[in-house]
């Protein structure tokens, strides 16, 4: 696993409740609080459609966390 995965993974973990923007590899980004996680997927209440997303942290080109 590359260092960029290690990196997102502890700001993941330390950032359960918090509101985040995901950017994805592939040009999509999605913007919600962050629920949950585990080594391979992270799960945010999407606020545009009020539904959970599951994102492959492999995915996660960059992220946003509102502190």
């Amino acid at each position: 696993m590359d260092t960029m995965s290690e990196i997102i993974k502890e700001r993941v973990k330390n950032s359960i409740g918090k509101y985040i923007k995901v950017f994805l590899m592939n040009g999509f980004r999605y913007a919600g609080k962050l629920t949950n996680y585990d080594n391979k997927y992270i799960e945010i209440l999407d606020v545009v459609s009020s539904s959970f997303k599951l994102l492959l942290i492999e995915d996660i080109k960059d992220m946003e966390v509102k502190e």
